[in-house]
């Protein structure tokens, strides 16, 4: 299939579309200190008074101030203003001192030029704001979509993000601030995100710094800078040669750059989110595999670490919605709370809380894929905290094993040995990175398809049968992966020949699924838990049926020996104890399906096979018992 490259709608928010860059003199003029305030900066503003912004007003000269009768007002300068232009560019409250007579007036300087350009406002569940443009000390103009929460109180937030962005503020003054940024509602509407990500209709696609495709649409946050957010540096060339084609007969790195790519294909799809999670031994590139696919979309800040509370990784992930959540080393997590997080990311929704007043707060959401290294699989990691890991859980987050010939490397591409291509794969990463994630959406964008056929026919293919439920879940999240590769190899993105990421993505799935076993994951965790419990307590809590001197502490049944092996009878109390909480009528499905429950006799009428049967135990006693015989487990680790 012939390869096209497609351009790139970007619309980044430094000010107006196109907005050509400041003069000199009014990058000085910017730098200026603000003059003292004149008058008396508490004196309060009649609002009903009448108003005048000289830069539109047609009965003014710009740069002048307003007459008597135009005040009190407020009004933005971008130049050098006031009487003979000797006063500073900035936002000015023009008043009046009624003290004075006849009455005089006031100018008095409250910061920066800031432009109150429209109001913003979120498609559900509205959320009120304005957008902003400022000029910074730079002289650079910047566009910030303001939440209006911010006003509230003493605006001390609001004044700590204005003047990290580089706004000057007069301290005196510094309550008409928000009397100025409540001063006048703009006509202008335009529509706010409050996460990043497709927007409702999949006309754009909005990150923090910029907005793919033609909709009239802001990134509104309490934040104005965003860290680990998407951002692009060096050459999207350099990138494809340095980075993306040394991928080429690398399955964990191809696999790792299809991950981060198909994010923004989730909703197309209609996918969950999820995603792998990379196990080897210390220094074989798992890190580096990370690297890779953090430069999909950013640089080496995207990339994050497992050391975070859960409510951060919350948001972490809405704030990353539609992209690609990276997370190395999951031995810095709290064991405790791992699985948690794992249902958390994978379902897509935060944890509900309540306010002061026991009202529900905001819920975080995202849809996302997930890319996460360690040196344990999830499993291992949980049970070191006492925790048992969940079939969900583990299909959510897909425990990969990452070694390959050269650490995770199966081709050098010219480097001496894996330590070096590490090393050079670093150094790309950190040179170029950002274009290749805004580059797939841009192209989804002009393409249009529906790629539901194109999913299909992937799942169909024989690299991803599956036999149970949940490896046609994994096999399913698999073919998500690969298409997003083959898209990007389709539209130039990646430098990749046709059915390279199919190929890693049925690679690795094998890998999975061979390191996984057979069979349902509760029923092999059932299975295993009933097995270490006879291995453990086998000869102290049981005793033989029809000795009844026997002496037993905490039973939880007894044994017998039959021509096929020893059948153990289990008390429902001991049975519960041993499947270590599962549910009951699972685990005696499991038991059933793996033929461990040994049938006595005909079922009773009204009673399923597995249900337990009255056994005399001797001494005249009659128990309902359990008769299980362990056999092997089938593809046991």
């Amino acid at each position: 299939m012939a390869r096209r490259v497609i351009p790139i709608p970007i619309r980044k928010n430094l000010g107006e579309p196109g907005e050509p860059g400041e003069p000199p003199e009014l990058a000085r003029a910017a730098m200026v200190p603000p003059p003292k305030t004149v008058g008396e900066p508490g004196e309060p503003l009649d609002i009903g008074g009448g108003t005048i912004d000289p830069l539109t007003d047609p009965t003014g000269a710009a740069g002048q101030f307003p007459a008597m009768d135009k005040r009190p007002c407020y009004a933005v300068y971008d130049d050098w203003c006031g009487p003979a232009g000797k006063r500073p560019p900035g936002v000015y409250h023009h008043g009046v001192r009624l003290s004075d007579d006849p009455p005089s007036p006031v100018d008095t300087w409250v910061c920066s030029p800031i432009h109150i350009e429209a109001v913003t406002c979120t498609e559900r569940h509205p959320a009120f704001g304005r957008l902003l443009r400022y000029r910074d000390t730079y002289g650079r103009w910047r566009t910030w979509a303001m939440p209006m929460e911010l006003l509230r109180g003493s605006c001390e937030e609001l004044r700590g993000e204005l003047l990290s962005a580089g706004i000057t503020i007069d301290y005196r003054a510094r309550g008409k601030l928000a009397e100025y940024l409540l001063w006048r509602t703009p006509t202008r509407r335009v529509l706010a995100a409050t996460r990043t990500g497709w927007t409702d209709d999949g006309r754009a696609f909005v990150l923090p710094e910029a907005v793919i495709g033609d909709a009239d649409v802001h990134y509104m946050s309490e934040a104005i800078h965003h860290d680990g957010a998407a951002s692009a540096g060096g050459d999207s060339d350099a990138w494809r040669a340095d980075v993306a084609a040394r991928c080429v007969g690398n399955p964990v790195l191809a696999l790792a750059v299809c991950v981060a790519l198909a994010g923004p294909l989730l909703a197309r799809v209609h996918r969950d989110s999820g995603g792998v999670h990379f196990v080897g031994d210390s220094s074989t590139g798992k890190t580096t595999a990370l690297h890779v696919a953090a430069s999909v979309w950013g640089g080496d800040t995207f990339r994050r670490t497992w050391r975070a509370t859960a409510n951060g990784l919350e948001g972490a992930a809405a704030a990353l919605s539609d992209t690609c959540l990276c997370l190395d080393e999951i031995g810095e997590a709290d064991p405790r709370d791992v699985g948690a997080i794992v249902y958390s990311l994978g379902n897509g929704t935060g944890k509900s809380r309540a306010t002061r007043i026991g009202s529900a707060r905001h819920v975080h959401r995202w849809r996302l894929t997930v890319l996460s290294t360690g040196e344990r699989t999830l499993a291992a990691h949980m049970a070191e905290g006492g925790r048992t890991p969940k079939a969900g859980q583990m299909v959510r987050l897909l425990d990969i094993p990452a070694a390959r010939t050269h650490g995770v490397f199966d081709r050098l591409h010219g480097a001496k040995d894996g330590r070096a291509l590490a090393d050079t794969l670093k150094t790309a990463c950190g040179r170029h990175y950002g274009h290749a994630g805004p580059a797939f959406v841009a192209a989804m964008i002009r393409d249009g398809r529906d790629y539901g056929a194109e999913l299909a026919e992937i799942e169909a293919l024989p690299q991803f049968r599956a036999d149970d439920p949940q490896a046609a879940r994994a096999a399913s999240r698999f073919a998500v992966f690969a298409l997003a590769g083959e898209l990007a190899s389709e539209w130039g993105i990646l430098p990749w020949p046709a059915g390279e990421a199919i190929t890693a993505a049925a690679e690795l799935f094998a890998a999975w699924r061979a390191a996984r076993g057979t069979g349902a994951t509760e029923d092999r965790q059932i299975l295993r838990a009933v097995a270490d419990f006879l291995a453990r307590h086998g000869d102290s809590r049981f005793s033989a049926k029809g000795n009844t001197d026997a002496i037993v502490r905490d039973r939880a049944g007894w044994w017998t020996d039959t021509p096929d092996g020893r059948v153990y009878l289990f008390t429902a109390a001991g049975l519960r104890e041993a499947i270590q909480g599962h549910d009951f009528a699972r685990a005696l499905a499991a038991l059933e399906s793996a033929g461990w429950i040994v049938a006595q006799g005909a079922p009773e009428a009204g009673h399923a096979a597995r249900r337990a049967r009255k056994t005399d135990i001797g001494g005249g006693r009659k128990l309902s018992l359990y008769w299980i015989l362990p056999t092997d487990m089938e593809g046991d680790q």
